[in-house]
């Protein structure tokens, strides 16, 4: 992984009256192009924001507009109270971890870790502590004479983090950094990365596409497609009240049904879920494949709608269905889970049931 890191007394002053940072109105256009609209975020310090989205959605401009490697058009990059126009990539105090990046493969773990400790003119004995309580932070304590090639992916990256640490930035900057692991170690890794960065109190900003990432490392999460930041939440509160449809969709939501909320409770043609605290009315509801549970018919859980079922697909804890559910307004079909106690064939008839586990209001 490339990372960047700058010299302590670059910017002292700064480190004084850390305030985080915060974007405000930041455009980027190439030529006709605009890779980013209008752009109002904010990581207050000691917080991890996460930004969410699709590929191509601007995530990876948006972190090296921060970063000093692009150019704004328009707004403002603050960070400790301090406008960034014009400063450098070196004097920015920021570390950043690229996905496509690399290790120095001519050093071994040590070298690499002290890399940024060398930049800060740390002496040698100092160096050797330093290093050793990175890689135990990181979880690779006693490493530090292994060979580049002889680290799995996952140790490199931890390796890349810990390199990153040692510049001590104000601000850590990582662009997709588990994407290219197996999904057991990712998510292995996404704990540990989440306490590190609590445990380093490191102001950071991570981009991905991957909502369980995005969800485990984040104090906020940003969804943002298309250049336009759609909606910034705490991780609960995105989950449960998408702003819309685009970012119902997004976070898993595939079918969408009218309800209405009377006395804190939302109905709908296949069911009720509790909401406290939510005003009465017309509401509109997002349910996750999860948010909908099938039964066989003739089982003493019948209630709801029917739909006849599709296809089905076995996954590692669940079933997943298609069901066809003509009699629900406005829906064809939607994705249902069974227990694998009771799999339905094709072209069998099932009784649909609500879970509110899975299911989001939006707009609220």
């Amino acid at each position: 992984m490339r990372t960047f890191e700058v010299h302590d007394a670059a910017v002292p002053e700064v480190r004084q009256r850390d305030e985080g940072l915060r974007l405000e109105g930041v455009t980027v256009r190439y030529g006709s192009t605009t890779a980013l609209s209008g752009i109002d975020l904010s990581a207050p310090s000691g917080e991890v924001l996460a930004v969410l989205g699709p590929s191509g959605g601007g995530k990876s401009t948006l972190l090296r507009t921060v970063a000093g490697l692009e150019g704004s058009s328009r707004g403002s990059v603050r960070f400790g109270g301090q406008d960034l126009s014009g400063v450098p990539v070196h004097r920015r105090g920021f570390g950043m971890v690229f996905q496509d990046g690399q290790l120095f493969g001519h050093r071994d773990v040590a070298g690499n870790v002290e890399f940024g400790l060398r930049m800060r003119s740390v002496g040698r004995r100092e160096r050797r502590r330093e290093v050793a309580r990175l890689l135990e932070l990181v979880g690779l304590a006693g490493y530090q004479r292994r060979k580049v090639g002889e680290l799995s992916g996952g140790q490199a990256q931890r390796v890349a983090l810990a390199r990153a640490l040692a510049a001590r930035p104000r601000l850590l900057l990582l662009d997709e950094p588990l994407s290219g692991l197996d999904r057991m170690l990712r998510e292995r890794l996404a704990v540990d990365l989440a306490e590190l960065l609590s445990d380093s109190a490191t102001t950071a900003v991570v981009v991905t596409h991957d909502l369980d990432e995005a969800f485990t490392l984040a104090d906020r999460v940003a969804v943002l497609s298309e250049g336009r930041v759609l909606q910034e939440e705490r991780p609960r509160r995105l989950w449960t009240r998408p702003a819309d449809e685009e970012v119902a969709g997004f976070l898993g939501c595939t079918t969408f049904l009218r309800g209405r909320i009377e006395d804190g409770i939302a109905s709908c043609p296949l069911g009720s879920v509790p909401c406290p605290g939510e005003h009465a009315g017309e509401v509109l509801l997002g349910l996750r494949a999860t948010g909908v549970r099938a039964h066989r018919s003739g089982t003493e859980r019948n209630r709801g709608a029917r739909g006849e079922v599709v296809r089905r697909s076995h996954r590692h804890d669940h079933v997943r269905l298609t069901v066809a559910v003509p009699e629900l307004a406005g829906v064809d079909r939607l994705e249902a889970v069974v227990a694998d106690t009771e799999v339905p064939e094709p072209g069998e008839e099932v009784a649909l049931e609500i879970d509110p586990a899975g299911t989001a209001l939006l707009g609220r």
